[in-house]
């Protein structure tokens, strides 16, 4: 009888660590590949002449460990890519795409990277400060130590910490129907 109740015990306890892990409660993110993060940035530009407009070295570049966050890159990649928007692409050294203004800085406690849509952008209807994207990366491991707002902003539309952080933007003109978080109703 002991034994079955372990047993029962310890399957319950799997299938609860399966459905946490699942979900993101017990792992450390997606982190996304070189190749994928220089096609991003690079396009079809000469990746090599690219590569030395936006930093150093691959290996040493605060935008691409910025970039290694799946949220980040997801987020980078769906907003670079306005096909609508009458705007000319950034070089490598002030963005990505047509609508991604990126700036790097150090300070001292390491890299500071900031990843913004922008103004010359339509859709983009908050200010810089509410679709600015900050990512602190530690200077001697190249490893992301923060990401504000936090991911669960940039992964979800529908996520909000405060009642104060969602918009209903129905109606008022926004082309979304319903409400969104603060970061998204842009």
């Amino acid at each position: 009888m002991i034994r079955k109740i372990f047993l029962v015990v310890g399957l319950l306890l799997i299938l609860l660590i399966a459905a946490c892990d699942s979900i993101g409660l017990f792992s450390k993110g997606e982190k996304m590949e070189k190749r994928s993060i220089l096609d991003l940035v690079c396009r079809s530009k000469n990746q090599e002449v690219c590569i030395s407009m936006a930093c150093d070295s691959p290996d040493t570049c605060p935008l691409f460990s910025a970039l290694s966050s799946r949220p980040v890159f997801d987020f980078v990649k769906t907003y670079s890519d306005c096909q609508d928007c009458d705007t000319p692409e950034f070089s490598a050294d002030r963005g990505i795409g047509k609508c991604i203004e990126y700036l790097i800085f150090k300070d001292s406690t390491g890299w500071i990277v900031t990843i913004q849509v922008s103004e010359n952008c339509s859709f983009r209807y908050g200010t810089p400060k509410e679709s600015t994207i900050l990512i602190k990366i530690n200077p001697e491991t190249m490893n992301i130590e923060s990401i504000s707002p936090p991911v669960e902003y940039l992964e979800n539309s529908l996520y909000c910490q405060k009642d104060q952080d969602c918009y209903c933007l129905s109606g008022s003109g926004v082309p979304i129907i319903g409400c969104s978080n603060y970061f998204f109703a842009l």
